[in-house]
């Protein structure tokens, strides 16, 4: 999704990682660095499929999800690139989309637990 957006987003801030890197395993505990103990990570997945169709999906994160919403914000007064992001969303959906009869997707996001140092 990050990745859709992105051509369409303002740049980040001088220095400010991009936010997929907090998908990352390495970049997280680089971060973290020696300031934490105990550090454990795993991957899961959820099924988001509470959407009938890939536009219902667009519009709810389109009006819900902060990253989404700033994005169209700054391409507010630009008709024509709204509606490129809107399809360009809508096609990702459809891409991974592995429903029937309604919209499905596999989500994988990374859990990391460490401990305080100290």
């Amino acid at each position: 999704m990050f990745k859709t957006m992105k051509p369409y987003a303002p740049p980040p801030p001088p220095g400010a990682p991009p936010p997929p890197l907090w998908g990352n395993e390495d970049h997280v505990r680089t971060l973290l660095g020696d300031r934490v103990s105990d550090i454990t990570a795993r991957r899961q997945s959820v099924t988001v499929d509470r959407f009938e169709t890939p536009t219902e999906w667009r519009d709810y994160f389109k009006a819900n999800y902060g990253p989404t919403i700033a994005v169209y914000k700054a391409i507010s007064e630009d008709p024509e690139r709204v509606a490129a992001l809107d399809r360009e969303l809508e096609l990702l959906a459809e891409r991974f989309d592995r429903g029937t009869g309604s919209t499905a997707m596999d989500w994988e996001y990374l859990i990391l637990v460490a401990g305080k140092r100290g």
